[in-house]
């Protein structure tokens, strides 16, 4: 693929833009915050992927490579912005638990199907994606690359640039907060 698009294939590239356009666009505006931003970032990131072609070593896949320019412009854009604070202390309430660390009471469940659950998935919907905007940036892009787009753990590390370990700190904490607002809504319902 990558000797074919250094050749010129043109309709190989319209094929890419129309493939992981939609997927940048989430993955930029999960960034920056902000629609406008994300459509410039993955302008950028089609003309950065092209002027750089010849240095793709193919350590990674295309697709991930590309992904990770598109992640370094958007956090460029916003690296003149103030940074968002990494939230302290525990992702879950600990009165969630007892002394030994178990449940008081197990997560509310949401998978019960009956016309209510259904009617409520729209909002349910809605608290996911309000609360995931709202979450700092690295924990958005974290868990919009992960649960959204479906990269493994690997790929969002190598993305993002981050270890192992950090990746699994911001996406249980982007998860835990998805999940407290989630909960949250549920109770106001009852």
């Amino acid at each position: 693929m990558v000797s074919r698009l250094l050749a010129g294939d043109e309709a190989l590239f319209a094929a890419l833009v129309d493939r992981w356009q939609p997927g940048l666009l989430r993955l930029a505006r999960a960034i920056t915050g902000n629609a406008a931003s994300a459509e410039d970032v993955v302008q950028e990131t089609w003309v950065s992927m092209l002027r750089s072609l010849l240095t793709f070593a193919g350590r990674s896949s295309l697709r991930t490579w590309v992904h990770g320019i598109c992640a370094h412009l958007a956090l460029a854009r916003i690296r003149q912005d103030s940074r968002s604070p990494v939230p302290s202390g525990p992702a879950v309430d600990p009165s969630h638990f007892d002394e030994q660390g178990a449940w008081r009471e197990p997560p509310l469940r949401w998978t019960e199907e009956t016309p209510e659950a259904v009617a409520a998935r729209h909002e349910v919907i809605e608290c996911i994606e309000r609360t995931v905007e709202m979450l700092p940036v690295r924990q958005r892009v974290v868990i919009t690359l992960r649960d959204v787009q479906g990269f493994s753990s690997d790929e969002a590390c190598e993305i993002l640039g981050v270890s192992e370990v950090h990746q699994r700190v911001l996406l249980h904490r982007a998860r835990s907060q998805v999940r407290t607002e989630c909960e949250r809504l549920y109770r106001e319902a009852a």
